[in-house]
């Protein structure tokens, strides 16, 4: 026999003995499993109507909404309250103004559509003082204060000015919508 074939039955007789040890199994075995006693729920957050909340005007002074005649460069702000409940762990969300909040008075007329276009374009919030809607909500119910504010805004182009002038928006029912967010 010459040496390569040596080598390849030697080669071939250590893989046979290798592979002879991989085949055994244990004559004994245990395992221990947990219980399923535990179980786990999902939270939620929950959003109570708004109070019915105030409007003013720029200079903090209250005011009606029906007969008030906004113009270019008046800004009015809405305050509201609402119970935030939280049931869950590590909950972000945001508030969201629901866009059906700022509407044409008569979705017909070309002057109402404007106006509302252009007072829900410049609709900015804050929620507890701080810009912006989002929240880290800690589980329980929590009183949270939304502010809504809406500017004409002053050196607007003429023909958008015009187009909204003497038309008209709700404005009354604003609503808010509240949605997890995933941080």
């Amino acid at each position: 026999m010459n040496k390569i074939a040596k080598s390849a039955l030697a080669a071939a007789a250590g893989i046979a003995l290798l592979m002879g040890g991989a085949g055994t199994l244990a004559a004994w075995s245990d395992g221990s499993f947990a219980p399923l006693a535990s179980v786990i729920s999902a939270g939620d957050l929950e959003l109570s109507v708004p109070s019915s909340g105030v409007w003013r005007d720029e200079t903090g002074a209250v005011i009606t909404l029906d007969g008030y005649r906004i113009a270019p460069g008046d800004t009015i702000i809405h305050e509201t309250t609402m119970q935030l409940t939280a049931h869950g762990e590590n909950l972000h969300g945001e508030i969201l103004l629901d866009p059906a909040s700022i509407s044409a008075a008569d979705p017909g007329a070309a002057a109402d559509v404007a106006l509302a276009d252009l007072l829900a374009a410049s609709a900015t919030h804050t929620l507890d003082g701080r810009p912006g809607l989002s929240f880290v909500a800690a589980p329980g119910t929590q009183t949270v204060l939304v502010t809504t504010t809406i500017v004409w805004p002053d050196g607007g182009t003429t023909a958008t000015d015009n187009a909204a002038m003497h038309g008209r928006a709700t404005l009354g029912d604003l609503s808010f919508t509240v949605t997890q967010t995933i941080d």
